[in-house]
């Protein structure tokens, strides 16, 4: 299905070969228990360490404040003119020299869902969630949680996350990541605290 008039947000697909992965320019905040995850991993796999910097997982600074742990990030030249000036040239320590994320990569060559390894933020993106249930991504810049006077947004400036009137409603457009994210919140229902 198309976004139809009146349909109101509608996405493209996700495709990193015509964004460049740009929404993986800072790195990826992390959840409770994902570091750890992503420390074990890395552990166990010396062919994912051996593509790594020494520090894979740094503190993350918004708007000059700790906000928690991410992946570190290296320099990228990205070569898109629409690339927004207000991003940095960086890209995810975690995605390959085509944009590819080496955690995704990693689960499929292991038979596992391609989402098994990778952080819920990366997944999850551009979709929302309230406590488990799947929410509307952010539909204009107004709306952007991380806009500020010096800093006009992220959603709205990656491909993925910005209404397309060529795309599909966002419900079909992010269908994976919504049945996902129910698989997710089923499972964490069963597993006792």
């Amino acid at each position: 299905m198309t976004c139809q008039p009146g349909a109101g947000l509608c996405l493209s697909v996700c495709d990193v070969r015509a964004c460049e992965a740009r929404c993986c320019y800072d790195g990826v905040y992390l959840q409770p228990g994902e570091e750890r995850d992503l420390t074990d991993l890395v552990a166990r796999e010396p062919a994912l360490r051996e593509r790594l910097p020494p520090e894979f997982i740094v503190d993350g600074y918004w708007d000059g404040e700790l906000l928690g742990r991410k992946t570190a990030t290296r320099p990228h030249a990205y070569r898109s003119p629409d690339f927004p000036a207000h991003f940095a040239h960086t890209r995810c320590v975690f995605a390959d020299t085509a944009g590819f994320c080496e955690l995704q990569k990693l689960a499929l060559a292991q038979g596992l869902h391609p989402w098994a390894y990778k952080p819920t933020t990366c997944w999850m993106f551009p979709l929302q969630d309230d406590d488990g249930v799947p929410a509307a991504p952010v539909s204009s810049p107004d709306e952007d949680p991380y806009a500020t006077d010096r800093y006009p947004g992220y959603a709205n400036f990656v491909p993925c996350g910005r209404h397309d009137a060529q795309g599909k409603p966002w419900r079909d457009a992010l269908q994976q990541e919504i049945a996902y994210l129910e698989l997710q919140s089923r499972e964490a229902k069963k597993t006792p605290p």
